[in-house]
């Protein structure tokens, strides 16, 4: 997946794997390109059973959260 533009980063959806268990997280890399990337997961305490159903998960939480920003969620 094309990484995501959300102003001051850039953002994709991932799978983790976690002791044979799998994780949608969002990997945030700030801007301009710096060599550190930052993971967070998408829904607390969720696995998922599949690495391809985590990657699913995790890309339509980046996309729904690029959505939300450009909709101004992040607008004081």
């Amino acid at each position: 997946m094309t990484e995501l533009d959300i102003g001051e980063f850039f953002i994709r959806g991932e799978c983790r794997e976690v002791e044979g268990e799998f994780q949608a997280v969002i990997a945030m890399r700030a801007k301009p390109p710096l060599n550190q990337i930052s993971f967070h997961q998408v829904e607390r305490d969720r696995w998922f059973k599949t690495s391809d159903e985590a990657a699913s998960a995790a890309r339509e939480s980046a996309k729904a959260l690029k959505q939300a920003i450009d909709q101004g969620a992040l607008n004081l």
